[in-house]
């Protein structure tokens, strides 16, 4: 989200997390359990979906933008989190749901973009 994070090829926090095959059932029946993974969630460009400091499930089997919907993105080195639009000419917008962030400063398209998966489920990490 933002301005990117730097790519991180290895886990940082934690390797596994243990999540009932009951709850993936409820909350992402559409994904297979061993294509999500956890990321972190940093910045303010997808504000009111994804706030920073939340964990985004990511279905690492949707690697093409079939459907609308939020993305994680590689582009520059960097991680993105944007919502990504199929326009009916077949081209794609990519924006941030903060309408403060201008996601086309970042990822002008003369880069090139790769999708890394689809998010499926927004986990916030709030304290109570």
């Amino acid at each position: 989200m933002g301005k990117g994070n730097d790519l991180v090829t290895e886990d940082v926090l934690m390797g596994e997390i243990a999540v009932s095959r009951h709850w993936l059932a409820l909350n992402v029946p559409r994904s297979r359990p061993e294509a999500l993974q956890l990321v972190h969630a940093y910045g303010d460009s997808m504000l009111g979906t994804l706030n920073s400091g939340d964990f985004a499930i990511v279905d690492t089997d949707c690697q093409v933008a079939d459907i609308d919907g939020v993305y994680v993105l590689q582009a520059n080195g960097q991680l993105f989190i944007k919502r990504v639009t199929r326009r009916m000419d077949g081209a794609h917008v990519i924006t941030s749901d903060n309408p403060s962030v201008r996601t086309v400063d970042v990822l002008d398209g003369t880069q090139p973009v790769r999708i890394c998966g689809r998010v499926v489920y927004g986990w916030n990490g709030r304290r109570f």
